[in-house]
């Protein structure tokens, strides 16, 4: 996820908020730009079968008449299947875009375990006979293949006979590596931004960290919570470590430069919208100075909550962990080696 927010976090950012990539999301498929097919059922690696499987997707373009121009674009972590809202650079009528939407039929599908339409833990559970909702009996983990199986269903449906690329950033990334793997035949290249062909234990350490918030948090009552007033402290410090990480210290340092909160005038004790109470006693925090990094990650941390759930989000990070390209086929640079699709990698030096 590239981040682009105003480095003042007070009024005029939310006057200019311009780098949230998924500003106006909402939990739920999106009002526009997203459809939803459902299929009968479908068997996660792990074994369990899901039903009446929902899967948001979105598309631009056309599909031509022999079927094999598809394009997939695999969204980052916390986004929805809408393009146009957070790639619009990127995607575009013309060849001086990267993604033609005059020459491709680009799709674009909504992950499990998100909350943007596809099946989730805030989705209903067929199995419960009271309506209910997966929540935290969503089965786990959904991996990185099983996405990839599923889409290819979705793609199925639609007509697309070969993709002449898979790409994406960060998870998407992943996902685009796991389409040449997966069906190494009806993919013909690759865009790898910012990925990685299996997580390592110091990626899977940071997701342990920001699990561990969400549950730490108050009211998470092991993800059994009323998913229309879920937790919200733990959710947002989690977004808070997750926000470091898209940057290096460095790029860090330059941004904020040690200054303070320039439109807030002490240190704040609570943070009612999210239920934190931070001081109880004002004398104790009245000298204690508020850093401008500080005020921005809990301004960051706050709004990520009014659009994610946080069941969700330990989903997520659940299927990033178990990401392993390599998993059944042999020695991971072997399964590498054996990928001879036309393959552009862009690593990005900015964040760690």
């Amino acid at each position: 996820e590239v981040d682009g927010h105003p480095r003042s976090m007070g009024g005029k950012a939310n006057e200019h908020d311009g780098g949230d990539h998924m500003n106006n999301a909402g939990i739920g498929l999106p009002a526009t730009g997203a459809s939803v097919v459902t299929f009968p059922s479908f068997t996660l690696d792990c074994g369990e079968t899901l039903r009446d499987v929902q899967v948001a997707y979105s598309t631009y373009g056309a599909l031509c008449a022999s079927r094999d121009n598809g394009v997939v674009i695999g969204h980052s972590l916390t986004s929805n299947s809408v393009v146009h809202e957070w790639w619009g650079e990127m995607m575009g009528d013309g060849d001086r875009f990267a993604i033609d939407t005059a020459a491709d039929f680009v799709v674009c599908v909504n992950y499990l375990g998100s909350p943007y339409g596809t099946t989730s833990p805030v989705v209903r559970d067929p199995r419960k006979s009271n309506g209910g909702w997966y929540g935290p009996d969503f089965p786990s983990p959904c991996t990185i293949r099983d996405n990839v199986r599923l889409q290819r269903m979705l793609l199925d449906h639609l007509g697309v006979k070969r993709l002449k690329m898979a790409i994406g950033g960060s998870m998407g990334c992943m996902l685009a590596l796991e389409w040449g793997a997966t069906y190494p035949e009806y993919v013909d290249s690759l865009c790898l931004i910012a990925g990685c062909g299996r997580h390592p234990d110091w990626a899977i350490g940071i997701g342990e960290v920001e699990r561990f918030a969400v549950m730490a948090g108050e009211g998470w009552n092991g993800g059994d919570y009323d998913p229309s007033d879920p937790p919200k402290g733990g959710l947002a410090a989690a977004r808070m470590t997750a926000m470091l990480t898209y940057r290096a210290p460095r790029s860090i340092d330059e941004r904020f430069n040690r200054d303070l909160a320039s439109d807030v005038r002490e240190r704040p004790r609570s943070e009612d919208e999210i239920a934190v109470r931070t001081h109880k006693n004002p004398a104790a925090v009245a000298s204690l100075p508020f850093y401008d990094v500080e005020n921005y990650l809990r301004y960051q941390g706050k709004k990520f909550t009014r659009r994610f759930d946080p069941n969700c989000y330990v989903q997520l990070t659940l299927t990033l962990d178990t990401h392993d390209v390599a998993a059944g086929r042999g020695a991971y640079p072997d399964v590498l080696a054996s990928l001879t699709h036309k393959t552009m990698v862009v690593g990005i030096t900015s964040d760690v």
